[in-house]
């Protein structure tokens, strides 16, 4: 009895500390309601022009189980830029309206109050559900926006692909995926989508992409990942297509697959500034 009482406490111990050692979120109004995020800048952000990398979260998920299995937090101490996790009203993005791209604008606008982050470089990524609100973000924010990273996630209603101007983004999905089907779902019942593959590369022939290369074992021999790559010859644009053998719905970060979904991202966004 001793033994499970001190079993007990422990365990109790140790969740009120992990409490007090989760961040607070921080807060802003937005259409007059109050709207939280998970914000995190690291020690040695350069005092104006640093990137700024937003992380959507996917349903039933908040900002911190975002942080929690991307880790874009140690991606940013050792790069030096902001990133925010926003959470969605009731775990559920507006990926068909404008109420989310207002609330991602209020949060670019206070994180340049904040920190006057580099607006030529402002990224978005999103698990999922979140994926989903990238695509969203990538038909009506490409004119603030320097690159996107979708994971996971495609739109359901297999709608045309539709930008202001040509997006450069890297999608990253696993070929096991059982939530968003590797092989497509057109009998969706909210429309249907093709293939993964077929839906990316809609999105290259959109934007009259002329060179597309296949790297197999990407980013290493041992890995077990294949990276596609669609761009213009003069390089000023991009889409990439990484797919992880096997791997189901999930922001893959699993060293034995020799693939960081994060860091993979992260190489790729910092190649791309608006306007350049």
């Amino acid at each position: 009895m001793k033994t499970l009482l001190t079993a007990c406490a422990i365990a109790l111990a140790a969740v009120h500390a992990t409490a007090q050692e989760r961040p607070a979120l921080d807060t802003i109004r937005v259409d007059g309601r109050d709207r939280t995020m998970l914000v995190h800048a690291p020690k040695g952000l350069p005092k104006k022009d640093a990137p700024l990398v937003i992380s959507l979260h996917g349903f039933r998920q908040d900002a911190y189980f975002q942080a929690g299995q991307t880790h874009w937090n140690d991606c940013a101490d050792e790069n030096k830029f902001v990133v925010v996790y926003p959470n969605a009203i009731d775990t559920f993005w507006d990926v068909g309206g404008e109420r989310d791209l207002r609330f991602i604008d209020a949060v670019i606008e206070e994180m340049y109050r904040r920190y006057k982050i580099d607006r030529k470089r402002i990224y978005i990524t999103g698990f999922s559900l979140g994926a989903m609100m990238t695509y969203q973000c990538m038909e009506h924010m490409s004119d603030k926006i320097a690159a996107f990273g979708p994971v996971s996630g495609v739109r359901f209603d297999n709608r045309p692909p539709q930008s202001k101007k040509p997006v450069s983004f890297m999608h990253v999905h696993g070929t096991g995926d059982n939530v968003f089907w590797w092989k497509g779902d057109l009998k969706h019942p909210a429309g249907g989508y093709p293939s993964i593959a077929e839906y990316v590369e809609k999105w290259a022939k959109h934007q009259g992409f002329d060179v597309k290369k296949v790297k197999d074992r990407y980013p290493r021999k041992d890995a077990r990942a294949t990276l596609t790559l669609w761009r213009k010859k003069d390089g000023k644009a991009a889409i990439a297509l990484l797919a992880l053998d096997d791997k189901g719905h999930w922001h893959s970060e699993d060293p034995a697959h020799s693939v960081s979904t994060t860091h993979e991202l992260w190489n790729f966004f910092k190649r791309y500034s608006l306007g350049k």
